[in-house]
């Protein structure tokens, strides 16, 4: 891979409690393991496109904390660049507390420095925009100011949205994003759709498509995901299966997905293959515990790329 990414978003300290089954409302579980990770959707997927092979540079935000100078030191060790990684005075870094039950996850997020940006201006006269211009691909979550995910949206060439966690998008916004990365329940609230079938999720993504967005991506876990793409007269919907595997941990899966796709895109792949390519990478970091450490290399996704089903037209019958 030649191409560059540059990540705009989110970084974490990540908490996570191993438990027999996810609590329910007002109930205590005791864990029979815990762990500390790296973590936050932008350092996670800079990671996970790095390993795939892409040349990362990651911009973001962090405390004055010993957590800070480990989690920068977790995405160089992972060939992330982090030039654009500023600390903010005064504040504390993000972190994340993470329950596992039988490779299902609930997350809470406290996003401290995630959430302590410049403005739009001041950030136009920064390094990180020309960093954000000069890359391939551009990609940012929502677990930074919507604001500033509209000023990168501005700024990039090519400009891929992961609108997690949930929330509204504006039609403006969702003109910039190709593709719109979501999963079912981001993918309700932003349409505001029923989403409950593979059929409903595709005309969930049809509806976001007329709304502007060029494409949209569907992630619907061990089902595989959607693509939506508009052409000139219509909206073409295809179906990616997904290999079958034996899932240990799915935290970070969708980052996983979301870095892979992010490289092959920014190499030059047809969006349909990207989405293959980044499925190869999903089913493999399912396989392993954690987040950085579950995320496969190039040579590891290339391989598991054959075990990918052939994607067809989305029938809605299914």
């Amino acid at each position: 891979m030649t191409g560059s990414v540059a990540v705009i978003g989110s970084v974490n300290q990540d908490v996570v409690c191993e438990v027999p089954r996810l609590p329910g409302p007002g109930e205590t579980v005791l864990a029979t393991g815990a762990r500390t990770n790296a973590g936050g959707k932008g350092a996670n997927q800079a990671v996970a496109a790095a390993k795939a092979g892409g040349r990362v540079e990651f911009v973001g935000r962090v405390g004055g904390d010993s957590a800070a100078v480990d989690l920068r030191d977790s995405m160089a060790a992972a060939g992330v660049k982090t030039t654009g990684l500023r600390e903010v005075t005064g504040a504390r870094t993000g972190r994340a507390y993470v329950t596992v039950a039988s490779g299902e996850n609930q997350i809470v997020v406290d996003p401290g420095a995630n959430f302590a940006w410049e403005s739009g201006a001041e950030l136009s006269a920064m390094a990180e925009a020309e960093l954000l211009a000069a890359a391939d691909i551009v990609v940012a979550q929502l677990e930074i100011p919507v604001a500033v995910v509209d000023w990168a949206a501005g700024v990039a060439r090519r400009f891929v949205l992961n609108a997690a966690p949930a929330a509204e998008l504006g039609d403006e916004l969702l003109r910039r994003c190709d593709p719109l990365v979501v999963n079912e329940y981001e993918l309700a609230t932003i349409s505001g759709a029923p989403t409950g079938t593979r059929a409903q999720a595709g005309q969930a993504a049809r509806s976001l498509c007329l709304r502007g967005a060029p494409s949209v991506v569907v992630t619907l876990g061990a089902d595989g995901s959607i693509l939506a793409r508009r052409t000139a007269d219509a909206v073409e919907l295809t179906y990616q299966p997904a290999p079958q595997v034996v899932s240990v941990d799915s935290t970070g899966a969708g980052d996983a997905y979301v870095g892979a796709l992010c490289t092959a895109l920014a190499d030059g792949v047809e969006l349909g293959e990207a989405v293959a390519f980044a499925t190869a990478a999903a089913s493999l970091s399912v396989r392993s515990p954690g987040t950085h450490d579950s995320y496969p290399t190039r040579e590891q996704v290339v391989a598991a790329r054959t075990a990918v089903p052939r994607a067809r037209r989305l029938d809605f019958d299914e």
